[in-house]
């Protein structure tokens, strides 16, 4: 490697290039590099915030024009330790450079840098005259406005040095006015210095006056200026004339596009998509506007429209997960069930079709994978609500897999398992659907579902249908209750006595040695009469045992017993209510809210207890009926 030396500076350079080349930390060769060439360079720790350190790097950047900023993407260069002198060079791009900026750092530990106190380390690029570049200045203050090497670094940018930049590449190159301006405006409005206001508003009516006429980019650059400062009216003037300029731009597309979305009127709005795509048929805009459309179509209940406005779009403009997600609400309702099929399937194959997207981040392969099941699931139960059960069996076939039952939903097992049935493929289901309740995705109905099948299987009878469920389910009942074992407590259970609801009186000490299930409740509380539908399962599994008794306790109701009566007779909950308007009975119990569900052992004292409601009421009836059976068996 060639050792760097510092060549002497021609006196026509400004002061500012003088102070722009070698330090005593940073010096590089030649002194006057051109694009193209091979530049060395040294970094010396010596005084500098890495001193200490031995383990070094080089982050740069490239810059050049304003609109050359988005090849500046930070890089790292690899250094050569020689004692305290770090070393390295770099081959220069030909073109759309003006120079290099660069901090040092150490390798290990990168948030340990040195960046020339916040104003890095430059390479300015000359002519073959000697004369500095355009850019080679201004260009650094694009490095602290447009790239991320100073903030990946952990540092902000001097506001006062950003400025002193812009000016002088300004002063040097007036004609780099128009590629200048906003950015030096912008950094005047940062910068916060008394007066900025009137200065800079002053430069934008200037510099646009002086255009003839101004362009879009202008404009949109002084609304975005005026935006920053807070002044949205003129921001607003600006965005106006840019219509005029251009009435077929984005501000005019934009415009239009929020018009279509805004518009209330479905007929209006129908007619202002259909003048928008007219004038702006490669808009930006119109992949969205088109489906929100398609939803419109949706919630306006037009399904021959929506079928057609569909059927006619650009895959582009489609959203195949929109398509799946309509096709299904439309199958679960039983309504338009052709087009359902045909919206799915059209789905399937868009999906298929779409390139992953740039920004997409993970497994593409298995996103895919994922969508196309849940639009074979969508396909499937359209199929099944036109009774083409055989069909529909096929396509669940697609997705539904044994040996994922522990991810899989509950209720597309369970119009899996249906469906098999109605094609005469339970059979075949069968392998899932053990799967799905060892695993604890089966619905109370499919369980119903298979035990029914299964007693009609040849040497089958009731009672072996339910010792196989129970065998099915046995793995996870010992789990489910080794996990209860950790809830049961074991304290003292108050004696009550109160009325029911029918004047009889309920009393602990007439449910000796059994369980008793409370539910404290009221009629106003909603969670405790979302609860009842499980309640009365879990009542009902225990119907025919006379050592369980289930007592639904009205407490904290504030208000006359008729409410409780008037609920009762709407809702025929076959339940025993006893009234505790005192609320003695719930005070006793250490009731703090409700619903609160407690459970008393047959040996008269609490063993369990639960306040609030999942809704989950499966998981309700499961855990109750599993405490009951659990304390009736002495435990």
């Amino acid at each position: 490697m060639v050792t760097p030396h510092v060549m002497k500076i021609p006196l026509l350079l400004s002061s500012l290039l003088l102070s722009l080349t070698a330090s005593a930390q940073f010096q590089f060769a030649p002194a006057l590099p051109q694009p193209g060439q091979v530049v060395s360079l040294t970094y010396t720790t010596a005084g500098t915030p890495l001193a200490t350190d031995s383990t070094l790097e080089a982050r740069f950047v490239r810059y050049g024009s304003p609109g050359q900023m988005r090849l500046s993407q930070p890089t790292t260069l690899t250094l050569v330790r020689q004692g305290n002198v770090y070393a390295g060079e770099l081959k220069l791009p030909t073109k759309d450079i003006a120079g290099l900026m660069m901090l040092f750092r150490n390798r290990q530990q990168p948030r340990r840098i040195d960046a020339n106190k916040g104003r890095l380390y430059v390479i300015p690029l000359a002519d073959e005259t000697g004369q500095l570049l355009h850019h080679a200045t201004g260009g650094q203050a694009s490095v602290f406005t447009r790239t991320s090497l100073l903030a990946e670094a952990g540092v902000r940018p001097n506001p006062d040095y950003v400025v002193t930049l812009y000016e002088q590449e300004l002063a040097q190159n007036p004609d780099l006015k128009p590629q200048y301006w906003a950015d030096y405006y912008a950094a005047l409005i940062k910068q916060q210095k008394p007066g900025y206001a009137p200065k800079v508003k002053a430069g934008i009516e200037a510099y646009l006056a002086a255009q003839k006429p101004p362009t879009t980019a202008d404009l949109t650059s002084a609304a975005r200026l005026y935006e920053s400062m807070g002044d949205f009216k003129n921001a607003s003037v600006q965005r106006e004339r840019m219509k005029t300029v251009d009435p077929a731009g984005s501000v005019a597309q934009k415009d239009r596009n929020m018009a279509v979305r805004n518009e209330p009127n479905w007929t209006k709005k129908k007619a202002g998509y259909d003048a928008f795509m007219r004038d702006f048929p490669a808009s930006p805009y119109a992949p969205g506007l088109t489906v929100l459309m398609t939803d419109g179509y949706f919630k306006a209940s037009d399904i021959p429209g929506l079928m057609t406005f569909v059927e006619t779009q650009p895959a582009t403009h489609t959203d195949p997960m929109m398509l799946n997600t309509i096709a299904f609400q439309l199958a679960d309702e039983k309504r338009s069930l052709p087009e359902a099929e045909r919206l799915v399937r059209r789905a399937m194959t868009l999906q298929q079709a779409t390139k992953r997207p740039y920004n997409f981040r993970g497994d593409w392969d298995a996103e895919q994978r994922s969508r196309q099941n849940q639009m074979q699931n969508t396909l499937a139960r359209t199929l099944e609500q036109q009774d083409k059960f055989a069909d529909a069996f096929a396509a669940y076939q697609t997705f539904m897999k044994p040996d994922d039952a522990d991810n899989s939903d509950q209720n597309v097992n369970e119009r899996y398992f249906l469906c098999a049935l109605r094609a005469n493929r339970a059979a075949d289901a069968r392998p899932l659907v053990e799967a799905a309740i060892e695993a604890d995705r089966a619905t109370p109905r499919l369980k119903t579902a298979l035990r029914t099948w299964y007693t009609k299987q040849p040497g089958q009878t009731p009672a072996t249908a339910t010792a196989y469920l129970a065998n099915l389910e046995a793995d996870l009942k010992a789990e489910l209750r080794d996990e209860l074992r950790q809830k049961l407590i074991d304290r003292p259970a108050p004696a009550f006595a109160l009325t029911d609801l029918l004047g009889r009186t309920i009393s602990s000490s007439a449910f000796r040695g059994k369980v008793i299930v409370l539910d404290f409740w009221a009629t106003w509380c909603g969670p405790c009469v979302a609860s009842f539908p499980a309640m009365q399962q879990a009542q009902e599994r225990f119907q025919s045992d006379p050592n369980v008794k289930f007592l639904f306790v009205n407490t904290r109701e504030g208000g006359p017993l008729q409410r409780v009566r008037t609920f009762m007779d709407k809702h025929p909950y076959p339940f025993v209510v006893p009234l505790d308007s005192q609320q003695k009975v719930a005070n006793a119990y250490g009731v703090q809210g409700i619903p609160t569900k407690i459970v008393i052992g047959p040996n008269g004292r609490v063993r369990y207890r639960a306040v609030g409601y999942s809704n989950n009421p499966d998981a309700t009836v499961d855990e109750l009926t599993l405490v009951v059976e659990m304390l009736k068996d002495g435990i």
